[in-house]
């Protein structure tokens, strides 16, 4: 289930990552906010931010020591594009590590839609090619780590 991708599509996307994530930690503190923002039952999954207000958040230790590891979780995914069958470990072993905290495929998918709604944000609407292959590219990393997590 190795992700396909020819040499210009990964050049295309580890040039509007290096734009989109000049800060991975700071991306991903912003992709989890939007996450609990806009489905409030997600924090409930982590015991210790479950109580904390959306503006509480952004200053806890816990939520910026796993808002840390998220961001580099997108930069080794995109670190390792060029990799596959490494690639495919690392998500796989992603999976696997969420599967034990209850994380279903739904999650994952939601994680993505949030994360998509970000790039095109991001983006904007000058380059739908580069969304498309932002989309696909999700897709095929959600399901590899989606297949792990079941």
């Amino acid at each position: 289930m190795a992700i396909s991708l020819s040499p210009l599509q990964i050049s295309q996307l580890k040039d509007s990552w290096s734009v989109l994530a000049q800060d991975p930690s700071q991306l991903a503190s912003a992709l989890v906010i939007r996450l609990f923002k806009e489905n409030p039952e997600y924090q409930s999954l982590f015991k210790r931010l479950k109580n904390l207000s959306i503006d509480e958040l952004a200053t806890n230790p816990h939520f910026m020591s796993h808002a840390s590891k998220v961001g580099a979780a997108l930069a080794s995914t995109i670190d390792h594009l060029d990799k596959p069958e490494e690639l495919e470990k690392l998500l796989t072993n992603l999976g696997i590590k969420h599967k034990k905290y209850g994380l279903s495929a739904k999650h994952f998918q939601v994680i993505g839609e949030v994360l998509v709604a970000m790039i095109a944000e991001a983006i904007g609407d000058s380059e739908p090619e580069l969304l498309d292959l932002w989309k696909s590219s999700l897709t095929s990393v959600l399901s590899i780590i989606i297949a792990a997590c079941q």
